[in-house]
Order: structure tokens, then sequence, then C-alpha cells
């Protein structure tokens, strides 16, 4: 949950006008990861989109896809060790759509805390400030 306050605090509140998406899909990995469990008070910018994925199916998708996307990770990524990723970012250029097959992001990163100050840097560059 750090990562999502983060996010509200570092990508979000600094970039009011800033015209970007987050999208937040969120699933168990932990026993109080339960939706039920959620805190409905992070990430309340009007501009993060909420999903909850309970079979994981987003986190494998991108797991599966990473061959492909190895080259865009960004510096200090580290490997995943799980059969899901989690805890990751991905940058999509504007314009690109979420369609099969899964467009490559401009960069992404794992865990977000880890690699957060290069998130910020993308982006910073994205919304041109």
């Amino acid at each position: 949950m750090s990562a999502a306050r983060w996010a509200q605090q570092e990508l979000l509140e600094p970039y009011r006008q800033a015209n970007i998406s987050i999208y937040a899909v969120w699933f168990n990995m932990y026993p109080e990861d339960a939706r039920s469990k959620w805190p409905s008070a992070l990430l309340t910018d009007p501009r993060v989109v909420h999903y909850w994925d309970e079979p994981r199916a987003i986190g494998r998708l991108y797991l599966s896809n990473l061959p492909a996307m190895i080259d865009r990770r960004v510096v200090g990524t580290l490997q995943p060790t799980d059969d899901v990723l989690w805890d990751a970012f991905f940058v999509y250029a504007p314009g690109d759509r979420w369609q099969e097959p899964l467009p490559l992001p401009v960069a992404w990163g794992y865990p977000i805390m880890v690699t957060r100050d290069q998130l910020l840097r993308q982006v910073v560059a994205l919304v041109g400030r």
C-alpha cells in the first residue's frame, strides 16, 4: 500500500493538471490483500481507475510478456520470482491502447518502491515538466 500512497502524493498531486491516467490492478498476494480489507482512501484521484483481478489474470499476462519487454525495464528492476507479476508499473505513451497483443510500454519497473524514481522521471517526461 505504500506504493499507492507514494503515487497519490508524488505522481498525482503535483501534476493535477496533467492529462495522465493510472490503472490500478489489485489482487490477493497475501491474506491482508483481500478485497474486503482494501482501503478505499488510497488513490482517490479521479484519474485513477481501479480494477480487482481475483484470478490475477493481468499479472500472469504481464509476466508471460516479459521477454518482449525486457529491454524497456528501468534501472533497479528486480527479477520477478512469483507466478504472477505484481507491484509493478508500466508507462505507456499517449494514445497507446490496451489490446491484444499487449502493447509494449515505454518503460516498466518492479517493484514500484525500488524503481519509483525512474517511474517519476518517466511521468515527468511524458507530461512535459
